[in-house]
C-alpha cells in the first residue's frame, strides 16, 4: 500500500472518528439530526448540544492532537532523541506551573482569557529558560534534553508550592486543568488557536528534509550548508510555540506527542517531510478518541483526557519495552 492510500485511508478515519465524537454523549444524537444541526441554524437542545458544545470540542481535539504530534516528531527528529517531547523539555511543566499561579490567586476569574494567557505565560517562561541554558552551547541535543528536564522538576516543584498556599476550591480547580480537561476551553479562542497551531504546523511540514538531515548529526548537515545551531533554535521555538497554544488551552495532555511519532514511523518509515502530516492525523484520530471516551465511559462523570493518554501511553510503551526485551 503506497502513501497516498494510507493518507487517503487515514483521513476516512478521521471523518468517522469526528462523525462518532459528534453523536456521542450523554445525549445520543443521530447523524442525520447531527448534520441537520450543523447546517442550520436554531435554538433547540439538539442545535446547542451540537453548535456550542460538542463541534469547538471535537475541532479543539482535532487540532491539539495533531499539533502534539506533529510538535512530538519535530522535537526528536532535531534533537535526535526518541523520547523528546513537550514533557521532556519542560513546556507543559511551565504551563502548568503559570496556569496554578492564575488559579491559586484567583486571577482566572477576572476574565475567561486569564487562564489560558497564565498557562501560555508559563509556557512561555519555560522555553526561555531553556532557551537561556543552552544558548553557550550551540543548541546541543544532549544539553536541550538536560535542561528540559531540569526545567520540569523545577516547575513541578513550583507546582507543589502554589498547590501548598491554595484553598480546597482552588486546588480542585488547578489539578483538574492539569491533568489535561477539553471541558475548560472557551470557544473564542478557537480561531486564534486554530490558526497559529495550523501555521506552525505547515511550516514545520515544509521543513521535514532539513529536519532529516539535521538526524544525521551535526557534521554531516554542517557539511550540506545547514546551520545546524540556528535552525535547531528556530524549530524548537516553533515546536514550542505550538506546544504552548495547546496547552494553554487544554491543560497537560500527555504522551501524544511522544507516542504517535513512535506509532506512525512503524508505517510510513522515518522520513520527516512524510511522518510529520501522517502524525498529524493519527495523533487527531488518537486525541479524538480518548476525548469520546473520557465523556461516555462512565458518564455522566467525565474523566480528564490526560488521565486517558497516560494510561495508553503507559501500556503503549510496557508493550514496547516487553517486544525489544524478547527480541
Amino acid at each position: 500500500m503506497n502513501n497516498t492510500i494510507k493518507f487517503i485511508t487515514l483521513l476516512i478515519l478521521l471523518v468517522i472518528t469526528f462523525i462518532i465524537a459528534m453523536i456521542s454523549g450523554i445525549s445520543d444524537i443521530s447523524v442525520v439530526e447531527m448534520v441537520k444541526s450543523l447546517f442550520s441554524t436554531g435554538d433547540g437542545n439538539t442545535y446547542t448540544i451540537i453548535n456550542q458544545i460538542r463541534f469547538p470540542r471535537v475541532i479543539l481535539a482535532i487540532v491539539a492532537g495533531a499539533g502534539l504530534a506533529v510538535s512530538g516528531c519535530a522535537f526528536q527528529g532535531v534533537l535526535r532523541n526518541p523520547l523528546a517531547d513537550p514533557f521532556t523539555l519542560g513546556i507543559s511543566g511551565g504551563a502548568a506551573f503559570g496556569a496554578s499561579i492564575g488559579f491559586a490567586f484567583g486571577i482566572v476569574k477576572f476574565s475567561w482569557i486569564f487562564l489560558p494567557l497564565s498557562g501560555f505565560l508559563g509556557a512561555l517562561l519555560s522555553v526561555g529558560l531553556v532557551y537561556i541554558l543552552n544558548m553557550k552551547k550551540e543548541f546541543d541535543s544532549n544539553s536541550m534534553i538536560l535542561s528540559g528536564v531540569v526545567a520540569s522538576y523545577i516547575f513541578s516543584s513550583a507546582v507543589m508550592l502554589v498547590f501548598s498556599i491554595a484553598s480546597l476550591d482552588q486546588l480542585y480547580s488547578a489539578f483538574m486543568w492539569l491533568m489535561g480537561n477539553l471541558a475548560f476551553f472557551d470557544e473564542r479562542l478557537l480561531p486564534v488557536v486554530i490558526v497559529l497551531v495550523i501555521t506552525g504546523m505547515i511550516i514545520l511540514c515544509f521543513l521535514g528534509n532539513v529536519i532529516n538531515i539535521i538526524s544525521l548529526g551535526n557534521e554531516k548537515s554542517n557539511s550540506l550548508g545547514i546551520n545546524t545551531s540556528r535552525t535547531v533554535k528556530y524549530i524548537f521555538l516553533l515546536s514550542s510555540l505550538i506546544t504552548a497554544c495547546i496547552v494553554s488551552c487544554c491543560g497537560v495532555i500527555g504522551f501524544v506527542g511522544l507516542m504517535i511519532p513512535h506509532i506512525t514511523r512503524k508505517f510510513v518509515g522515518n522520513n520527516n517531510k512524510i511522518l510529520m502530516p501522517f502524525s498529524a492525523v493519527v495523533g487527531s484520530v488518537f486525541l479524538l478518541i480518548c476525548d469520546t471516551v473520557s465523556r461516555t465511559v462512565i458518564a455522566p462523570v467525565e474523566i480528564p483526557i490526560g488521565v486517558i493518554t497516560s494510561i495508553v501511553g503507559g501500556i503503549f510503551f510496557v508493550i514496547l519495552l516487553l517486544r525489544k526485551r524478547k527480541n
